[in-house]
């Protein structure tokens, strides 16, 4: 505002409009509890449209998020388009919490054994974490971050229960290079290890929808394999 003096002459309307798309695009949030029974916390910075002034903060589309009755902790949030990043310990605190705005996150990034937790292998995380994404009706999106590569991971996708997200919106992704699988190059990336970077011929994974006597069938599979000589994509990681 100190560059734009006249902003304040400008009418309401505008000027809500003006700091209700003061927004960041997929906004990762990171999501960490505090002291137990203190309630919850960000380390991310908050964002700058809630510090310009007392009415940018009631217009603003973030909101006061995660609050817990009797305690004055909140994070400010915009859950339609934040990138809520936790640890996967959290989830079930988050869960059995009375928290309302839960029920809105769209996309939530779980971290998987990373800061000096006990590891977390695919069957634990099934058994142990698959059954809270019931908690989260609004998921479209899911990250999984890993810390012990990606091959173990590469049927997991189709195996786990992700609630209300289709497959096709989950990434597994390695923490230390932000490399990633999803769904569609899941499969093709453990052939490719398994064969060699694709040296050999023999596929270890089973695929029921796929024919080894239809040779469409074999040159489908060969060619999404061999795209893998072209690398993982990635991701950005903070």
């Amino acid at each position: 505002m100190s560059t734009f003096q006249p902003f304040t002459r400008l009418p309401l309307e505008l000027r809500i409009q003006v700091w209700t798309f003061a927004f960041v695009d997929d906004r990762v949030l990171k999501f960490r509890r505090s002291i137990p029974d203190q309630g919850f916390w960000s380390p991310t910075p908050v964002p700058a449209v809630t510090r310009a002034c007392q009415e940018s903060r009631e217009y603003c589309s973030y909101q006061k998020a995660f609050l817990i009755l009797g305690f004055p902790r909140y994070i400010w949030a915009k859950l339609s388009c934040d990138i809520v990043q936790l640890l996967s310990s959290l989830m079930s605190n988050l869960s059995e919490t009375p928290i309302p705005v839960r029920t809105t996150i769209t996309y939530l990034r779980i971290e998987l054994s990373i800061a000096g937790h006990n590891r977390v292998d695919p069957e634990w995380f099934y058994h142990s974490y698959s059954q809270q994404f019931r908690h989260f009706p609004c998921l479209q999106h899911c990250d999984v971050l890993v810390d012990d590569g990606l091959y173990n991971w590469g049927d997991f996708i189709d195996e786990t229960y992700w609630g209300t997200c289709t497959k096709s919106n989950v990434r597994i992704i390695d923490a230390k290079t932000g490399e990633y699988i999803n769904k569609a190059t899941a499969g093709p990336y453990l052939d490719w290890i398994d064969t060699g970077r694709g040296e050999g011929s023999n596929y270890f994974r089973i695929d029921d929808c796929w024919d080894e006597e239809d040779e469409e069938d074999v040159k489908q599979r060969w060619e999404a394999m061999m795209e893998m000589e072209k690398g993982l994509p990635r991701v950005k990681l903070a």
